[in-house]
């Protein structure tokens, strides 16, 4: 695949050695685990190519600038998805202009308007809500979306496979032994807090495992809601050997909610997670096993069809990325 820039990328790199992105990135970098047969194969593909990581090979008129437009005030979601998309590409080759929309959607129009006419090469447009969203009017310059998809089949998409994710916990739930799920979700308005849900009422039989009472508990993203449904749990519904939860903060509620009724997490009662988000996920109590959207592969995705639609050869449609299982005290 050629970028049409006349460098050398990352996505060339992998092309030719039959590799992820993310892998290249790890074997340029010297970073993370892997096997060195691997490692070799894609450095001498890097040589074979030409490709040079030396700051001195590139100017600024050969740098690639990507503006990425997102509504995730804190960089919880932003800031994994923007490394990914910096890995896509060498260390001198792209940089990366950041536009907080505030989650309004005139702010978000006129950020990648004003992107547009300050001629970057191509705009990732990122959402922390997923689901489909109404597409943004066409610009001069290839736009990507991330996590949340454009309605529009001709636009070009990335996002996570939510709904894998959910069954790799239901997987590893079964494995385990558990047979009884109580499910903790977030807003039943959301897209997110309703794909998960609909995941596991779908699915749970299909482990040999049944939800108890039949139903979802619906609240909100935050830690307070976990404590609550314990207190629901306890009251309303019959005993749960596994609680799976819609995020990384409720699950912390639940376990907090569990110690201060003297139930063990996990002896008693596992829960599993859903973001592997840092500060809920390492320092609950126990640390939470989770599932991981793997974001920063995301935004390598991301920066892989910038490549192409920069080359020319766009890539229509929505790409679906799976999630990890992260397994961590709580089970």
């Amino acid at each position: 695949m050629s970028t049409g820039t006349g460098r050398v990328t990352m996505a060339d790199i992998a092309l030719a050695s039959g590799v992820s992105i993310g892998t290249v990135s790890k074997a340029l970098n010297n970073r993370g685990q892997l096997r060195e047969n691997t490692r070799e194969k894609i450095l001498a593909a890097a040589r074979e190519l030409g490709f040079s990581q030396g700051g001195n090979t590139s100017s600024a008129s050969d740098v690639i600038t990507i503006g990425l437009v997102t509504s995730d005030d804190i960089g919880r979601f932003s800031i994994p998805v923007m490394y990914g998309l910096e890995d896509a590409f060498g260390p001198d080759q792209a940089s990366v202009l950041v536009s907080n929309s505030r989650g309004d959607l005139v702010r978000e129009r006129h950020c990648v308007e004003t992107l547009a006419a300050r001629n970057v090469d191509a705009i990732v447009v990122m959402t922390n809500l997923t689901g489909p969203r109404a597409p943004l009017p066409k610009t001069s310059v290839p736009i990507v979306y991330v996590m949340g998809e454009s309605a529009d089949e001709d636009d070009m998409s990335v996002i996570v496979d939510q709904e894998q994710g959910m069954l790799l916990a239901l997987e590893y739930g079964a494995a385990l032994g558990h047979r009884s799920v109580a499910y903790v979700a977030g807003p039943r308005q959301q897209f997110s807090a309703r794909v998960r849900a609909q995941a596991v009422q779908e699915h749970v039989g299909t482990f040999g495992m049944s939800l108890v009472d039949d139903r979802v508990l619906y609240g909100n993203w935050s830690e307070a809601w976990g404590r609550q449904a314990v207190q629901m749990l306890r009251q309303r519904m019959e005993p749960a050997d596994l609680v799976l939860c819609g995020s990384d903060e409720i699950a912390r509620g639940v376990t907090d909610g569990l110690r201060e009724a003297n139930i063990s997490v996990p002896q008693d009662v596992a829960v599993i997670g859903f973001d592997n988000w840092a500060p809920a996920a390492h320092h609950s109590r126990p640390p939470l096993t989770t599932i991981d959207m793997n974001l920063e592969e995301l935004g390598r995705a991301a920066g892989a069809r910038v490549l192409e639609a920069i080359g020319g050869k766009a890539r229509p449609g929505v790409e679906a990325h799976p999630c990890q299982l992260i397994v961590r005290d709580s089970t």
